[in-house]
């Protein structure tokens, strides 16, 4: 049968564009189809670790000439800002991983990685609406634009993925009962906040907050998180709503928060939500037929590892590896090696990711321990940011 496209990618966010600069460097035919008039990230900073820049970097994306590299990871404390550990970043973390670690906005990462797709291979205003299996293909309908039939599809869709229900049912994601808010500072805004361009972890009872500086540390990304008693009646029908400063303001005044951290909420700039933090549930299956997942779609994470991004990429690129070897139309065993060495390490991120969200928040008796334990924290999870996703590929084949 005629076909379009032999890879079609739905969504052209961090992980559905790494997947089409994988595609395209290896010369397959790739389409990606975005419902959005315009790429664009919203939200405020993101951190990616060596297990991600090294793969950007051997795809032509070197984030660290746009980014902020923070020479420490810090961690402190929630009423006064004493630091608890501290363990070096920079210059170390690159030798010893090989990559580097940068934090940088979002906006910032989607331009690089837009940058490197021609725009004849990217589709906007395309909303998938249906997928269909036909004989040799799968036809996509969208809900303004004609219907496409690709020889097989990736549905890197996020946490609220239409090709997810073709591929796995009716799967919801689950939230963890933490509500978040984020934005971006300038760095003068709180001038008591000490190396604004380390990234920070401050640790409170059921609350806890990351900073960090964005591109050229002239600002500072903030993502602040705390536990209601009772989970928002709105979380149950979306997963983020309008908020104010001043509830923000509200909820770490009463926890007794240091000031630096609240000159940082009153300097916040831009919208602001407060957003009900999520995870999936493990999948049975990442694939159907010519259709598979990644990204979000397939393994969204906590944020309390900074591995989203981390996580999105590796799939990515791992993805468009098999599918450039093996070719289209041997998509099922592409899809089947896929699965095999990506679903065991994305659900490990995503346990660690849920474990580190509850012991930042710890109170009482338990918080010593935790301090004193977080002094082996390059141990404890150096795994993840070690990881060579690319290795692993090549000797799967």
């Amino acid at each position: 049968m005629h076909t379009d496209v032999d890879i079609a990618v739905i969504g052209g966010g961090r992980g559905g564009l790494t997947l089409a600069i994988g595609l395209l460097r290896r010369s397959v035919s790739v389409a990606v189809f975005e419902q959005t008039s315009e790429l664009r990230e919203i939200g405020a900073g993101v951190a990616i670790a060596a297990n991600g820049t090294r793969l950007l970097r051997e795809l032509g994306v070197e984030l660290a000439n746009a980014g902020n590299i923070p020479p420490y990871l810090e961690f402190r404390r929630w009423n006064d800002g004493g630091l608890i550990s501290s363990h070096e970043l920079g210059r170390w973390y690159e030798d010893r991983m090989g990559a580097p670690m940068v934090t940088m906005h979002r906006g910032t990462l989607q331009r690089m990685l837009t940058e490197q797709v021609p725009k004849e291979h990217v589709h906007l205003d395309h909303q998938v609406t249906e997928l269909v299996a036909e004989d040799g293909g799968v036809r996509l309908r969208f809900a303004n634009a004609p219907d496409v039939v690709a020889k097989a599809v990736v549905g890197v869709d996020g946490m609220r993925s239409v090709v997810r229900r073709y591929v796995a049912g009716a799967v919801s994601p689950v939230c963890s009962g933490e509500i978040g808010f984020r934005g971006v500072i300038p760095v003068g805004a709180s001038p008591s906040l000490p190396n604004p361009t380390s990234l920070q972890v401050w640790c409170g009872p059921r609350t806890h907050a990351i900073t960090y500086g964005v591109d050229d540390g002239r600002l500072i990304n903030l993502l602040a998180v705390s536990v209601p008693d009772e989970i928002p009646a709105w979380t149950r029908s979306t997963n983020r709503v309008p908020a104010t400063r001043a509830e923000a303001l509200a909820i770490f005044s009463r926890a007794g928060w240091t000031d630096s951290m609240l000159e940082l909420i009153r300097g916040i700039e831009g919208d602001m939500h407060f957003w009900a933090l999520q995870e999936l549930p493990g999948l049975r299956r990442w694939s159907r037929g010519r259709v598979v997942l990644a990204g979000d779609a397939a393994h969204a994470p906590l944020p309390h590892q900074g591995q989203g991004a981390g996580q999105a990429i590796e799939s990515a690129y791992t993805l468009a590896h098999l599918l450039a070897e093996a070719g289209p139309d041997a998509y099922q065993r592409a899809f089947d090696i896929y699965e095999r060495l990506r679903k065991q390490r994305t659900r490990r991120v995503q346990h660690y990711s849920r474990m580190a969200g509850k012991l930042i928040k710890l109170t009482g008796a338990t918080v010593p321990r935790r301090d004193h334990d977080l002094a082996d924290l390059p141990r404890r999870i150096g795994w993840i940011h070690e990881y060579r996703a690319d290795f692993a590929v090549r000797a799967a084949q």
